[in-house]
């Protein structure tokens, strides 16, 4: 870490002003996303986060904002980029192993829609907030994208369909869901996934209609509708450089993050049914999901929600216990 810090630290020099005597003088932070395309909704909604914050504090607070893979920073490093003050806000997506209690919101199977996920989110929050402080950051807000979802380019109708096929995943936690209904879950990078379709090294991925589900349609035949999980993503600040910024800098900052944000989480879903309707007229078999099959995909990972919370301890139980029972399950 020491190291990194060092690498990068001609990022930081400069990038928060000193504790302004004269409260005028300009203050200049550097922003880094996962996003590693302008074009995808958070960087366009960012973008638009940064704009309103530059004109309200007329030119006085400015954001530099960097896509994923400009900076010598792994997206998995930006929670401790942003606590170590080498970037003084981030968008910190792949969070999971750095504050480990964001996982119960990733659990296959425990989330299903997304009037679940804002549930789970309320009884959430105060816990992320608690752990992103120890971690150096201030918690502004959190989007998600759409549910992911199974294709395969073999018969995916049902639950049942899953046992033999070879199925990408992105996380421990989806190949745990995989495996326990007969499926091999593989870890495969996405520039890697259509040549691994095309050889038959994976029949399939978890995904949203937004995500790969646009990309890889073509190599795609089916699509299994039913919700596994959300994958949300958090705006978080440096907190000794927010607790710094002059009052109206830091009102204005909170306030642009807080009210632009779910335009990120509202986009993604006017694509992701956009993209579906398109599938679907390009001859794309979909199936939705029963409900009972959604019950039985929650009895089958319940057992390993448990287990996955007792790993990360006390904390981490208690407040999986609380959105299990408002959600009943």
């Amino acid at each position: 870490m020491i190291t990194r810090r060092h690498a990068l630290a001609g990022l930081a020099a400069g990038a928060v002003s000193t504790p302004a005597l004269v409260q005028a003088q300009a203050t200049n932070w550097i922003a880094y996303s996962y996003v590693p395309a302008a074009t995808l909704a958070p960087a366009k909604v960012f973008q638009e986060i940064i704009e309103r914050v530059a004109k309200e504090t007329n030119g006085g607070f400015t954001i530099k904002y960097h896509l994923g893979g400009s900076l010598s920073i792994k997206v998995t490093d930006i929670t401790t980029a942003v606590g170590d003050n080498v970037i003084q806000l981030g968008d910190d997506g792949f969070q999971q192993g750095n504050v480990p209690i964001t996982g119960i919101l990733r659990l296959p199977m425990l989330i299903t829609n997304a009037r679940e996920f804002e549930k789970a989110l309320a009884i959430m929050k105060p816990y992320v907030e608690k752990a992103y402080d120890k971690k150096g950051a201030v918690l502004l807000s959190t989007y998600y994208f759409p549910v992911q979802i199974a294709w395969s380019s073999k018969k995916l109708t049902s639950l049942e369909d899953f046992k033999g096929q070879k199925i990408r995943a992105t996380s421990p936690e989806q190949i745990e869901f995989l495996k326990r209904f007969g499926a091999n879950g593989l870890t495969v990078g996405a520039p890697e996934v259509p040549s691994a379709l095309e050889r038959g090294v994976v029949d399939g991925v978890l995904t949203a209609n937004a995500g790969g589900g646009k990309v890889w349609k073509d190599l795609l035949k089916y699509c299994y509708e039913i919700g596994l999980n959300f994958f949300e993503a958090n705006i978080v600040a440096n907190k000794e450089a927010y607790a710094k910024l002059p009052a109206n800098y830091r009102d204005v900052l909170t306030k642009a993050v807080v009210e632009l944000s779910p335009k990120m989480t509202k986009m993604m879903e006017g694509e992701e049914s956009e993209e579906k309707a398109k599938r679907k007229a390009e001859g794309m078999v979909q199936t939705t999901a029963t409900p009972e099959e959604y019950k039985r995909g929650a009895e089958r990972m319940a057992s390993y929600w448990d287990e996955w919370a007792k790993n990360k301890g006390a904390e981490t139980q208690e407040a999986l216990k609380k959105v299990r029972e408002a959600l009943g399950r």
